[in-house]
């Protein structure tokens, strides 16, 4: 009310009466008051809390490096060597290096898979085999990986090879050399062939990264949530990320951290661990490309970047490329030069 808009009986009782409603207001404000900084500082402490509560990828911020491998075979004879692929030595480059962690291909867009999966065979009619190894290679990375206190991420495009037509039609989509539009009815089916390598991982998975999650093949929040639930029901703390192509951002829900893509990773650093509540994290390559051997920048201009980025709670996954000659070295290895500058990069 107004001052004054109360009246009293008589004059000589309204300043009296005026006095005492304005202690009472007075009371009442200072005791509204009270009740907002008890509720304030309510709201402050449990924000507190939650930022202290333990999320799946703590593991994944407190490690801050790790590496990614692109080992692709693209035919037969490529594939044979998947029964030749060294993973002593690969854990001990990674345990040298500093690598808190390995995400490495299960398969991508030729149709060799790097693992057996009885569910893919059985959808396209392949032989056990034929398309997917017989030799569990994730498997045995993740034995020697774990000897060694190294953790074992799996890659996976988000949909079937785009370079196996049989594949492709086995799945109901398009047949052709490309990305073709996926929906929901599909991400069922190769939610089925997800979730049995997360079955037959369990924890021993800590992440998948999944590529290929373009707005223009029409993936969307359903589809993540699908293939996110593939996963988690194999280890419900795996962590899951999905690529919407070469940027930086919170791109779904179902996500735990950012596929963080980059070609040019330096001018982009985290303001904070978190991009709306998903883990800051950036993959890039240290190679000329994707999966090669050489080196294309200074190790003191990846150094001054890597360190800002996990001052600020970020962590990176740099790509090297694996040896696939024998004469070369073992099957698998890293480049000396790559894992000199890895190792560079990584020291404290």
């Amino acid at each position: 009310r107004t001052p004054g808009s109360a009246r009293g009986a008589s004059g000589n009782r309204r300043p009296y009466l005026n006095r005492r409603q304005t202690t009472l207001n007075m009371s009442h404000d200072m005791h509204r008051r009270l009740i907002q900084l008890v509720f304030l500082a309510g709201v402050l402490t449990n924000n507190a809390l939650s930022a202290e509560q333990s999320s799946p990828t703590d593991w994944l911020g407190d490690g801050r490096i790790g590496a990614f491998m692109h080992f692709l075979p693209g035919n037969a004879e490529q594939f044979a060597k998947v029964n030749d692929f060294d993973v002593e030595v690969v854990a001990k480059q990674l345990e040298g290096m500093g690598a808190r962690y390995l995400v490495f291909t299960l398969g991508q867009n030729s149709g060799w898979f790097n693992a057996p999966n009885a569910t893919y065979d059985r959808i396209t009619g392949y032989q056990p085999g034929e398309r997917c190894a017989m030799r569990d290679l994730p498997l045995d990375l993740y034995r020697a990986l774990h000897k060694k206190d190294i953790r074992l991420m799996l890659y996976l495009p988000c949909q079937t090879p785009n370079q196996d037509l049989r594949a492709q039609k086995a799945f109901g989509l398009p047949q052709g050399p490309k990305d073709q539009p996926i929906d929901l009815a599909f991400a069922k089916q190769w939610a089925e062939v997800i979730h049995a390598w997360s079955a037959r991982y369990g924890d021993r998975v800590s992440g998948w990264w999944f590529d290929g999650g373009y707005e223009h093949i029409h993936f969307n929040e359903d589809i993540a949530r699908v293939y996110a639930d593939a996963v988690k029901r194999g280890n419900t703390n795996a962590i899951v990320t999905f690529n919407p192509g070469v940027k930086l951002m919170r791109y779904t829900q179902a996500e735990d951290y950012t596929a963080g893509e980059l070609n040019d990773p330096f001018g982009i650093v985290p303001a904070s661990r978190w991009v709306n509540g998903s883990q800051w994290h950036a993959l890039t390559f240290l190679g000329s490309s994707w999966g090669q051997w050489d080196v294309r920048h200074p190790t003191e201009r990846w150094r001054s970047w890597f360190k800002e980025v996990v001052a600020h709670g970020g962590a990176v996954t740099l790509d090297m490329g694996p040896n696939m000659d024998p004469k070369t070295g073992p099957i698998g290895a890293f480049g000396k030069e790559q894992a000199e500058q890895f190792r560079a990069i990584a020291q404290p």
